[in-house]
């Protein structure tokens, strides 16, 4: 953690993990990672000049690496004091540790010996700075510290031109070095920007095959729905059919049955008159037989098609509607139903009144339904004043003796439906 706040640039927090290392190595039993972590603590302390406390700190990890015996933890140990020195520029001592840490240095690294030369340069001892130099130039000529170490070192010794040409030299490496660097960042941009570009274009690429699925999905899914629904649609719509029928058909079954009834009860009538207790009798059966008659074929005529049909119309409103509800096709249909339930209507409105039209006979046949006046209106289109005209017309066509009091309905189911 505290390397990570180092690259941060965080140096309390960097100080309190390294004092929060030391305390957990320690407790771990862990002395070498100890010794690292509070060297690496005393090079923060001397970093903000707090030598003092650095070598403080120092001095007790010394006395804890010299009970472990391990070169590369003493090495540690010696280039901590040489740095810390060098901050504190007491070049006799960082001297001191310099020597020190090259002897202990197993992986003959050039940075205590550009650190030693340093020294030299800093206190004055410019041949041994040379010498050392020299001897850093043998294996790395190239270095920028070595070049860095010449252009001090001839400058100092008046050998401007030697002087000059190692800065420029250093300059060309640094220059070289932020090119290259430049480059590789560029590089990386654009790695980067490809990269996400890539990424964007997978992932708008993934959302239109994700959406291109859900909505596949939704499709399939709503047509699954769909078929179920029609399913059990078709299901309760056949059920309901086959259910009218069986209704239909004992109601028809039923009629039958009582108009045989009623008319062997007639014909019993004819034949017994001279047995008035029995002719009360079979008169009262006829009447009852009538009535139950007259309610199966009342029952049977809302049980047809051409009823429901006209009442789910009226059912549903028709604001901007301006033409009749009730279509060439439906008044075919309504004649039709009500020839087979009322076999003898029509012959009986035209017996009784030859001179009833067509359109007069048809009126008779929807006012049988026993709907009011407003509603015929909306199915044919017209005021309701002109229902109650059309309604009076009739009626004086059918009889003229007959009770003012007494409605057009009442003349038709009492008269002419048997």
């Amino acid at each position: 953690m505290a390397d990570l706040y180092n690259f941060k640039n965080m140096p309390d927090e960097i100080r309190a993990k390294y004092t929060e290392a030391s305390f957990l190595f320690a407790k771990a039993g862990n002395p070498k990672s100890q010794v690292y972590a509070m060297k690496n603590l005393a090079m923060e302390f001397a970093f903000v000049d707090s030598f003092s406390y650095a070598k403080k700190i120092m001095k007790e990890a010394d006395s804890i690496a010299s009970t472990l015996h391990i070169q590369r933890v003493d090495y540690n140990i010696a280039n901590a004091y040489a740095n810390i020195y060098d901050m504190q520029e007491c070049y006799d001592l960082a001297e001191k540790y310099y020597k020190k840490a090259i002897s202990l240095n197993t992986r003959h690294s050039m940075k205590d010996s550009m650190g030693l030369a340093g020294i030299y340069i800093a206190s004055g001892k410019i041949k041994q700075a040379k010498e050392l130099v020299d001897n850093m130039a043998l294996h790395s000529p190239t270095a920028y510290g070595v070049n860095l170490l010449y252009g001090n070192i001839y400058k100092l010794t008046g050998n401007y031109e030697k002087a000059l040409y190692f800065k420029e030299f250093c300059f060309e490496m640094v220059d070289s070095l932020t090119n290259a660097q430049s480059k590789a960042k560029i590089l990386e941009v654009e790695k980067k920007y490809n990269h996400l570009k890539i990424q964007e274009e997978n992932g708008r690429l993934k959302n239109a095959r994700q959406r291109s699925f859900i909505y596949l999905i939704i499709c399939v899914s709503l047509l699954i729905i769909g078929s179920i629904v029609f399913y059990f649609y078709r299901k309760h719509a056949k059920m309901q059919l086959h259910w009218q029928e069986e209704k239909l058909y004992s109601l028809d079954k039923e009629r039958s049955e009582i108009a045989a009834q009623l008319s062997e009860a007639r014909h019993s009538l004819e034949t017994i008159q001279e047995d008035r207790g029995e002719n009360i009798r079979l008169q009262q059966k006829i009447l009852l037989l009538s009535e139950k008659y007259k309610e199966l074929q009342k029952q049977r005529l809302e049980s047809s098609a051409i009823y429901k049909k006209l009442s789910s119309l009226l059912a549903k409103p028709q604001p901007n509607n301006n033409k009749p509800l009730l279509t060439d096709k439906l008044w075919n249909t309504l004649v039709i139903e009500l020839s087979r339930i009322y076999p003898d209507f029509r012959s009986s409105l035209y017996e009784q009144c030859p001179n009833l039209s067509e359109e007069e006979c048809r009126y008779c046949h929807l006012h049988v339904l026993g709907f009011d006046g407003n509603n015929e209106a909306v199915l044919l289109n017209i005021n309701p004043s002109s229902i109650w005209m059309k309604r009076t017309r009739i009626k004086q066509k059918l009889g003229r003796n007959l009770p003012k009091e007494q409605t057009l309905h009442n003349i038709l189911v009492d008269t002419f439906l048997n």
